[in-house]
């Protein structure tokens, strides 16, 4: 039985990891994490780049004239190294070919030109929209020095979760409209390409974790990470460290849904009724459970990662 539950336990990580990697255009850990609730929830929303955008749509001052204003000069120069490695990409590999080299200039200051374009478009989106977001931060700053997040009345914890969610989303009506340019900027690039150009695809996303933004790190880690531990709960290899890190990803889990009484918003109706150990709680108690033991080495690689370390460290021991 307990290998029955190693193996319950791996095909449930290894289904999830899969999906996540066969759905990976559409999976995102951030809906997850920004609906955090409970004692821990501001941890899981610094996770969130810029979950309430206060870096991207910040308002400054100008010294000049006192008019308010959103620098762009960030957006901007991410634009410029997506545009910068774009053209890096088609840069032909024979610099003696004199046409190869003529189409390339040629690109290079059409997306230069495009670039400029989509920068002066996003400057004035900011400015048409600097006193609605002005007015955002306003109603923000007031939400989040309201003394009444100290009072624990159910209505008062259900009115300032509302609340939060309403700001969010008008956050994100902004956030997504510069995402959105982003993406076009992108597609404009791409229709630039003749037809010689288009044959050598798209340029790949980078595989340096270090260039990747906070949440397809997060995204990655997760996807990858359930996919492994999954893998090596069906093959029962090294079955405790992966026992215990999917233990550890089911402790992350209750704790951003954690089943305590008086915590907004309750769990659905839909999925039953908990007090403090629920579904997730049960199935990290389980991994924990096949950490403790040998079900890896019934029914399992690490039948054979056993006995070679035991003969590996007998004949140590002679020596």
């Amino acid at each position: 039985m307990l290998v029955t539950l190693r193996l319950a336990l791996g095909c449930h990580f290894l289904y999830e990891g899969i999906w996540k990697i066969d759905h990976r255009d559409e999976f995102s850990a951030k809906p997850f994490l920004t609906q955090a609730k409970g004692p821990l929830a501001g941890l899981f929303y610094a996770m969130v780049p810029d979950i309430d955008g206060r870096h991207r749509l910040r308002i400054e001052t100008d010294a000049d004239n006192g008019k308010m204003k959103i620098p762009s000069n960030e957006i901007f120069a991410r634009w410029l190294r997506i545009r910068d490695d774009f053209v890096e990409f088609y840069r032909p590999a024979d610099t003696d070919d004199k046409e190869a080299v003529a189409t390339h200039d040629m690109l290079k200051r059409e997306a230069e030109r495009t670039c400029n374009l989509f920068h002066n478009r996003l400057k004035k989106f900011l400015e048409l929209n600097v006193e609605k977001i002005k007015a955002y931060f306003d109603a923000l700053d007031r939400f989040e020095n309201d003394k009444e997040r100290l009072h624990n009345a159910p209505f008062q914890k259900q009115r300032r979760w509302n609340r939060m969610m309403e700001l969010r989303q008008e956050a994100a009506v902004w956030i997504k409209d510069i995402e959105n340019q982003e993406r076009a900027l992108e597609n404009t690039l791409y229709s630039l390409l003749d037809d010689g150009q288009k044959k050598l695809g798209s340029p790949a996303a980078s595989w340096n974790p270090f260039r990747w933004s906070r949440m397809e790190q997060i995204d990655f880690a997760v996807t990858y990470g359930l996919t492994a531990i999954g893998l090596c709960l069906m093959l029962g290899l090294c079955t405790p460290l992966a026992a215990l890190g999917g233990a550890g990803f089911m402790c992350f889990v209750v704790m951003t849904q954690p089943a305590f009484p008086g915590i907004y918003p309750p769990d659905s109706f839909i999925v039953g009724h908990a007090l403090l150990v629920n579904k997730d709680f049960i199935e990290m108690l389980a991994l924990l459970v096949v950490a403790c033991t040998s079900a890896g080495r019934w029914g399992g690689l690490d039948f054979f990662l056993y006995r070679w370390f035991a003969a590996w460290r007998r004949r140590k021991e002679r020596k």
